[in-house]
């Protein structure tokens, strides 16, 4: 199946089989009031580029998110009606792809090196937050090296940050 292809179906078709495309930009994660995430990317392949939402595999608070350039077969969709505000800038057929299940790609085109590893990523801006406001608390003195209990406390509370407990 092709972008192509997918433009010219009809709201409420389902499209499915295992087909791959490549996320080209991610646009917003949506937290739904049931606890699951839906996330919004513009996918592509050598036809054309589609919106797309997909749906969160993780379940309730797990947050998911889709990087640029990374291959995803889609198992189940269907077309659905986009907003005019996030389709205009894609298409114009005003219709978007609901991906309900789906699996990535191990084999991609793109260097796994090439996208940082967000959790790691939000870690050290966590960090980095909690340094900032023991020193200008003065906690933390800018001269002397952090104390190995200081470091624990500062990772306890990353991790309570990150995971709640």
């Amino acid at each position: 199946m092709t972008i192509d292809r997918l433009l010219k179906m009809q709201i409420g078709q389902h499209a499915a089989g295992g087909f791959v495309l490549t996320v080209k930009k991610t646009k917003k994660s949506v937290k739904l009031p049931n606890g699951r995430y839906i996330h919004t990317v513009v996918l592509f392949d050598n036809t054309g580029e589609m919106l797309a939402d997909f749906k969160d595999p993780g379940g309730a608070g797990v947050y998911n998110p889709l990087i640029k350039g990374q291959q995803v077969k889609i198992i189940v969709a269907e077309i659905q009606a986009a907003d005019s505000t996030g389709q205009a800038k894609v298409d114009q057929t005003g219709t978007k792809l609901f991906v309900d299940q789906f699996v990535l790609e191990t084999s991609t085109q793109y260097k796994e090196e090439e996208y940082p590893d967000w959790r790691v990523t939000v870690r050290g801006k966590i960090r980095h937050g909690l340094v900032c406001a023991g020193i200008k608390a003065g906690r933390i003195n800018m001269v002397d090296e952090i104390p190995k209990t200081a470091k624990k406390i500062i990772e306890s509370h990353i991790e309570f940050i990150m995971t709640g407990e």
